[in-house]
């Protein structure tokens, strides 16, 4: 009887220690697998972001190159834009976006004559061939006004050598003339014996003052000489003559 009741006892802690024993190897490998499991989801983060600090030449938006100066924090990327054509109106832009992994949004906001015109960027960073690509839309006056496709290239790493594009202010309306143009009107720049015609009074005042005055000092000769005198009375005509 004793026996039989230490087989039975051997037999139960004999069960009871496989139960424990697989109860343990599944504690072990649930907590390999949740280990291993935090090891992928670290390997198999999102990528490291792309480093965008240059200076871009961005072509698509507009019929020439758009020069971009980004700066990069981050993901956090910020700048400048400008627009120079060799005619047409130049621009200066702000600009806004962030990098995730190869993916790049940017935002173009310039004034333009007296409306904000903004550029919304969407694109793809290519390692290859270091440049990125993707589509736009323009917003202007609370409209989209245009859509297609962009290209930006980097063309130098130096984003302190960006400069912003030479702005010139329109000129000031033309002044109307206070003047008439019309025949007979006088000029601000004339006097009136500047547009008396030739011979008029204005250019005969000085040869009657001439005459009006006469200087004597201009007949010594004739007195002297003995060739007439200042009373204009020839000689031998004088008071003896007619005695």
């Amino acid at each position: 009887m004793l026996a039989k009741l230490l087989i039975l006892i051997g037999l139960i802690l004999a069960s009871g220690q496989s139960d424990g024993q697989r109860e343990l190897e599944n504690t072990l490998d649930n907590a390999s697998a949740s280990a291993l499991s935090a090891d992928l989801s670290a390997g198999l983060a999102a990528p490291t972001n792309a480093s965008l600090g240059y200076i871009w030449s961005v072509t698509g938006i507009e019929p020439g190159p758009v020069i971009m100066a980004l700066r990069q924090e981050g993901s956090d990327l910020f700048g400048e834009a400008k627009y120079e054509p060799d005619s047409g109106q130049a621009w200066n832009a702000a600009v806004v976006g962030a990098a995730e992994g190869d993916r790049v949004d940017l935002t173009i906001t310039a004034l333009q004559d007296v409306a904000l015109v903004s550029s919304r960027l969407n694109g793809t960073f290519d390692s290859a061939d270091q440049s990125i690509k993707g589509d736009f839309f323009l917003v202007s006056d609370g409209k989209i006004t245009k859509r297609g496709s962009f290209q930006a290239i980097w063309v130098n790493p130096d984003t302190s050598s960006f400069s912003p594009a030479k702005i010139v202010p329109p000129g000031p309306p033309a002044a109307a003339s206070s003047t008439s143009s019309k025949p007979g009107n006088l000029s601000t720049s004339q006097t009136p014996s500047q547009n008396l015609p030739t011979g008029s009074l204005a250019q005969a005042e000085p040869a009657a003052q001439a005459s009006r005055y006469h200087d004597v000092h201009q007949d010594a000769d004739r007195i002297l000489t003995g060739v007439g005198d200042i009373s204009q009375i020839p000689i031998g005509m004088g008071g003896s003559g007619l005695a």
